[in-house]
């Protein structure tokens, strides 16, 4: 099968054609090659089996004897796959999101003590306690802005009634200064005051 997949077809290498022939050597090569039989790369942490070298990225990711990385964020031990289990039970980095969907993070002290709904309970009151502070401010910032807002508007009063009398006073003054300037540029006015001065003498 494969010599017909091969016939009609040319390959190169360094512009150099190669012959048909030695492609199919070369495959056949390949998968001699493929079913050697080797020893897992972990037979140190002992593992005994043993397989055909293509099957060796199956083999690797599945062998139990396969280090591992621990996934829990600060530990950074190191274990075989078939320990993980066990060391994830006694990890003290441990991690994890309730399984109920509280949201709490657990960890192992306490995993066993977590309660689902005391904890939605203990969260409400905190929340609830937290927003009657923030009304509570709110009211007092708002009281003092009244306050203010009083004192505001009893010092603009003053200032008003300040300039009404002010402009009084400066109508009052020119209503007289305009009498005496009156009297004053008057001829007439000023000889009756002399006739009457002198009737009275």
């Amino acid at each position: 099968m494969q010599p017909c997949l091969l016939q009609g077809m040319h390959f190169t290498v360094d512009e150099k054609p190669i012959d048909q022939n030695q492609m199919l050597v070369l495959f056949k090569l390949s998968k001699s090659i493929g079913r050697l039989s080797i020893k897992c790369r972990n037979a140190q942490q002992g593992c005994r089996a043993t397989f055909p070298l293509s099957n060796e990225y199956l083999h690797i990711s599945n062998c139990p004897y396969e280090w591992q990385l621990c996934p829990h964020e600060g530990c950074g031990q190191q274990v075989l796959r078939k320990d993980a289990q066990a060391h994830d039970q006694s990890c003290s980095h441990w991690r994890q999101l309730c399984p109920m969907g509280c949201g709490t993070l657990l960890v192992r002290e306490n995993q066993a003590q977590h309660n689902c709904y005391r904890e939605l309970q203990q969260r409400y009151v905190a929340e609830r306690r937290k927003q009657r502070a923030i009304a509570a401010n709110l009211r007092r910032k708002m009281q003092r802005m009244q306050s203010r807002m009083a004192q505001i508007r009893r010092q603009i009063n003053l200032l008003c009634e300040s300039l009404e009398v002010g402009d009084l006073e400066i109508e009052a003054g020119e209503g007289t200064s305009a009498w005496t300037d009156a009297n004053a540029a008057s001829p007439s006015s000023s000889r009756r005051h002399h006739t009457n001065s002198s009737r009275v003498r």
